[in-house]
């Protein structure tokens, strides 16, 4: 791949872009996606019998439908290709007339801000002041900015020329998959592009800069730096010093998460934890069912998978993670600090292909929350996630869409059905009504019409967390050390000191972690202790509803 995608290529098709648009920021945009449609191609796997001219079929669509949607302005190129295709030799000694294929290319990896400052100067024969004035900067910053762009493209210019660009030192590329946690559409929406994904890798370790970045991706700098900003606006990369930028959160291996995992269930086995876990939870239900909430009356069967999950939120998170904080994480910056939290897991090595194993339910836990003028505040919780489970050998669907079946326009009447069944509904509440029966939410009986989901008070929630922290205190404390030991010398290694209580749940099963919340509920279908309503549609099992 990198034998084709050269820079040469790359700085040819930003050329190509710019005369056909008359636009730079858009030549740059457009010459982005080409190159980006391009590595997809090549990663595709699929036989290319003309690289290039398929290449440049995909440069020219971008621009017919460029010019669909757009008609650009029409400027003078005469500067804009200048500076980029030549310059005289004022600009240094150094430089060579037969040199500027490698300068064009030089160039092109210069910031923004840099390659401005030289074509002002040098191509327009401006003065310092003329520069401040033209570009509204101040005069020490635009003496700042020359000094640098000086620097920078005398580095780039010998560092292209002394290793003639050798493609063994271009940096393989590398794709990841995200898990995300919490608020993080910012951060999804951001991560958006191969390109992006590429920066992240290669400043996971250690910070870089954006002329280092370039040389090592093999990205003319023009196609980097948007995603640099982006990336930086959404709390997933920083400027550690200035101009170095660190990626904010780890990158896995994927050969480390299995590893992990593999650990995880030997020492599950070995302390029986997920019988140790059911026998303390069921010794509560007489507690739980006689308890003031909607649903009490409801099979322990049914309400179960709620607990279970819910339950796991305390015995994971609070106390396991407190624990080890407190143990092992005294003296450690805490990262904790935004409202999100997401890994990358890449694939180092070929997964080895297993046996069929039963599919997990979990993880669990989706909430949304609404305001409702009537009711104040209130939460819909679906802590059922994964689509699929098996049950004597048969497999079963859940639809993830449930989460939604219960919303801010049908939760009133919900409210209202559960307290007078026999009421009359409008029009506009029979349709409400008609839509909550067929997603099971609501079930309608000679004695009028009957909820399927609990009701519970966040008092209620919050007084059963005190008593699960406390009953599950000891197991929890016992597995967490025993995993914590265990996988010490497999997934620390892969985890930047500062970041590791914001990275280490996401490979060892603390909190959210779905291995945990998995092994639970699937051994819970195994042994008959859970209810299901079996179809795509028919169950709200583990559905709850919470309210002021």
């Amino acid at each position: 791949m990198d034998n084709l995608l050269t820079d040469e290529l790359m700085e040819k098709t930003f050329l190509f872009c710019w005369k056909k648009i008359s636009d730079k920021e858009d030549a740059q945009d457009l010459a982005q996606e080409i190159i980006i449609d391009a590595m997809l191609v090549l990663r595709s796997g699929k036989k290319i019998e003309n690289f290039y001219g398929l290449f440049w079929q995909i440069a020219h669509n971008k621009v017919v439908d460029f010019y669909r949607k757009k008609r650009p302005a029409k400027i003078n190129l005469d500067d804009m290709e200048n500076s980029l295709l030549g310059f005289d030799k004022s600009i240094g000694d150094y430089i060579k007339q037969e040199e500027l294929d490698l300068l064009s290319k030089s160039m092109a990896r210069l910031a923004n801000i840099h390659r401005d400052i030289l074509v002002h100067y040098y191509i327009k024969n401006q003065s310092v002041k003329e520069i401040a004035s033209a570009l509204k900067l101040p005069l020490g910053t635009v003496t700042s900015r020359l000094s640098d762009a000086r620097k920078n493209l005398k580095e780039n210019f010998e560092t292209m020329e002394n290793q003639n660009e050798k493609s063994e030192n271009k940096s393989k590329i590398v794709d990841f998959d995200l898990e995300f946690y919490g608020n993080a559409n910012q951060a999804w929406k951001a991560i958006s592009s191969l390109i992006d994904r590429q920066i992240l890798f290669a400043c996971r370790e250690k910070s870089q800069t954006i002329s280092r970045l370039a040389s090592q991706l093999g990205i003319p700098q023009l196609f980097i730096e948007d995603s640099i900003t982006k990336l930086v606006r959404a709390n997933v990369l920083f400027e550690e010093k200035k101009g170095k930028y660190l990626t904010d959160f780890t990158i896995f291996p994927k050969s480390v998460i299995r590893k992990a995992e593999e650990i995880d269930r030997e020492i599950c086995a070995k302390l029986k934890v997920t019988e140790r876990f059911f026998e303390i939870l069921n010794g509560m239900k007489q507690d739980f069912l006689k308890e003031d909430f909607y649903g009490n009356d409801f099979d322990w069967e049914y309400l179960l998978p709620y607990f279970i999950i819910r339950a796991d939120r305390e015995f994971g998170m609070k106390e396991g993670g407190n624990y080890l904080r407190e143990k092992y994480g005294k003296g450690l910056p805490d990262r904790f600090w935004r409202n999100f939290y997401l890994s990358g897991q890449y694939e180092d090595e070929p997964e080895k292909v297993e046996e069929h194993t039963a599919p997990l339910i979990g993880p669990g836990y989706n909430y949304e929350i609404y305001n409702i003028p009537q009711y104040g505040h209130i939460e819909v919780h679906n802590t059922i996630n994964t689509m699929s489970y098996e049950k004597n050998g048969h497999s079963y669907t859940l639809d993830l869409d449930r989460l939604h079946w219960l919303n801010g326009f049908n939760a009133p009447l919900y409210l209202e059905l559960i307290k007078n069944p026999k009421k009359t509904l409008t029009e506009k509440e029979e349709v409400l009504a008609a839509d909550m029966m067929n997603n099971g939410v609501l079930v309608k009986t000679s004695a009028g019409y009957k909820g399927t989901v609990p009701v519970i008070s966040f008092a209620l929630v919050d007084k059963w967390c005190k008593i699960w922290q406390e009953k599950f205190k000891s197991l929890s404390i016992e597995y967490h050390d025993a995993l914590y030991k265990a996988e010490e010398k497999i997934v620390l290694p892969y985890i930047r000191h500062e970041l590791l209580w914001a990275s280490f749940w996401h490979v060892i099963p603390v909190g959210d972690r779905k291995s945990l919340d998995s092994k639970l509920m699937q051994y819970a279908i195994e042994n008959n202790m859970v209810r299901f309503a079996e179809g795509k549609n028919a169950s709200c099992v583990a559905m709850v509803l919470l309210k002021e």
